[in-house]
């Protein structure tokens, strides 16, 4: 019996003389997944070997844990039997409260390794930790109601007026931040500081690459401001730097259809910007490649959300690192509920068939729109104006095209591996496109569902065929 590869949230051991490695595993893989399985009994490339299992077996490897992992958790830890009689064990265990030691050392995994901690990266856990019990947003700041830019306030109470969301007019701003629950006396709550108040460092920065090397800048813009200011420049520089399509068919007016759907890119950069961590001086950075563009948010997803349950409306949880920043955009319409915001994402993305996907990337979360072959893979460079006056590069601009194309630029690319080797696995794929391995089940899915290609055999021995081959 084979129970598969060991991946970042699943160990195999031959026998419990290896327990004290397995223990320190599951701190590893709960410091960056929360939750996993360990096994022993089982060989690393999945194939249970078998072990001899007692009472007192199950018994010492509970002790283990218990006595080497920081905080405590409590795992399920089970006697489990192959048809063909073959004994092992399973320990599935959990814990949301990062990040754990094992032997007063903080490990965490990378692909089916266990290395030490960084000092900044535990530094990190040990900030989102505090954050959990009393969050960063929620506390009281140094800011005064004179450091508020009060015409951001009045719009930002208009359009929560409008949404039925505030029932107060804006009189003036001590009143308004009262009434928004954003004052502690005559101090701002750190929430307020973020949303009405100029930053005092650059805020947002934003760039055109001509390659992911990143050695060929086309623009570079930077900018500081008050957050929705930074929003509002963020959408405008990759809408008017990202191709259209006009319908020329429609009587009337051409409707102009965005390369990214407006409202799902308005929604992209609203998260990015509300659930980023506001304790680094770090940029939201907005990249636009040929292929792509990316926008990167200080701050991975807290423990407990996972970007693909959210993008597949598995995961409607609506806990965030700044739950009070959160809770003043709903009042104002600017975001939804954080556990339905994504999958809105997704849902138009794929109207448009622009692939979207999370990334963790090491400053942070990567949330990457996989440009439409509809509108060209060229790089084409002219410099029309933002219409205020500022002048900026434009990649691609294609009007006139009516029909999308069955794939995206990122399935294109999982389908010329596959007819290149059409032996490989998911998780090969996976690597060499630097995504995860259910991102690449879900564009074989696509895929598949598009008659593009279809599978012969097994999953581990088995072939891909694609059509026309």
């Amino acid at each position: 019996m084979n129970l598969g590869h060991e991946d970042e949230q699943r160990e195999f051991k031959k026998s419990t003389s290896e327990l004290k490695e397995g223990v320190a595993s599951i701190a590893a893989i709960l410091n960056k997944h929360g939750s996993g399985e360990l096994y022993f009994g089982v060989r690393k490339d999945g194939e249970v070997c078998g072990q001899d299992v007692s009472e007192s077996t199950l018994r010492e490897i509970s002790q283990a844990i218990g006595n080497h992992i920081e905080p405590s958790i409590y795992p399920s830890v089970t006697h489990e039997k192959t048809p063909d009689g073959k004994d092992y064990v399973k320990v599935a265990f959990e814990g949301a409260s990062a990040p754990y030691s094992c032997g007063g050392k903080y490990r965490i995994r990378v692909a089916d390794e266990d290395v030490l901690m960084r000092p900044e990266e535990l530094r990190a856990q040990f900030r989102e930790a505090e954050n959990r019990i009393n969050p960063w947003d929620g506390r009281v700041s140094d800011k005064a109601i004179a450091d508020v830019d009060e015409e951001t306030l009045r719009k930002f109470i208009e359009r929560g007026r409008k949404k039925g969301r505030i029932p107060f007019e804006f009189t003036d701003a001590k009143d308004a931040l009262e009434r928004l629950g954003l004052l502690a006396g005559d101090n701002l709550l750190n929430a307020a500081v973020v949303l009405f108040c100029p930053s005092r460092y650059t805020g947002l920065k934003m760039g055109i690459l001509a390659s992911h090397a990143r050695t060929d800048i086309l623009d570079l813009k930077q900018e500081a401001g008050v957050f929705f200011d930074l929003v509002d420049k963020a959408e405008w520089f990759i809408i008017t730097n990202t191709r259209n399509r006009v319908d020329t068919f429609t009587a009337g007016a051409s409707p102009v259809y965005s390369e990214i759907p407006r409202d799902a890119l308005r929604e992209a950069l609203m998260n990015a910007f509300a659930h980023r961590d506001w304790q680094t001086i770090d940029a939201v950075v907005v990249d636009i490649y040929n292929d792509a563009v990316e926008v990167l948010s200080p701050g991975w997803f807290i423990e407990g959300q996972d970007p693909e349950s959210h993008l597949s409306g598995e995961n409607k949880s609506s806990i965030t690192r700044n739950p009070l920043i959160s809770r003043t955009l709903y009042r104002s319409g600017d975001i939804e509920a954080f556990g339905t915001g994504i999958k809105r994402i997704k849902d138009l993305c794929d109207e448009a068939s622009i692939e979207v996907e999370y990334v963790r990337a090491p400053s942070g979360t990567n949330l990457i729109f996989h440009r439409n072959d509809a509108f060209g893979q060229s790089l084409t460079v002219d410099t029309p104006t933002n219409g205020n006056g500022d002048v900026g590069v434009n990649v691609g601009v294609n009007v006139g095209v009516n029909k999308l194309p069955p794939i995206t630029s990122r399935q294109k690319q999982v389908l010329d591996i596959i007819m290149r080797d059409p032996s490989i696995t998911a998780s090969d794929i996976a690597a060499e496109c630097g995504i995860t391995e259910r991102s690449v089940q879900r564009i074989v899915r696509k895929l598949k569902e598009l008659g593009v290609i279809s599978r012969e055999g097994s999953d581990k021995t088995g072939r891909w065929l694609v059509r026309g081959q």
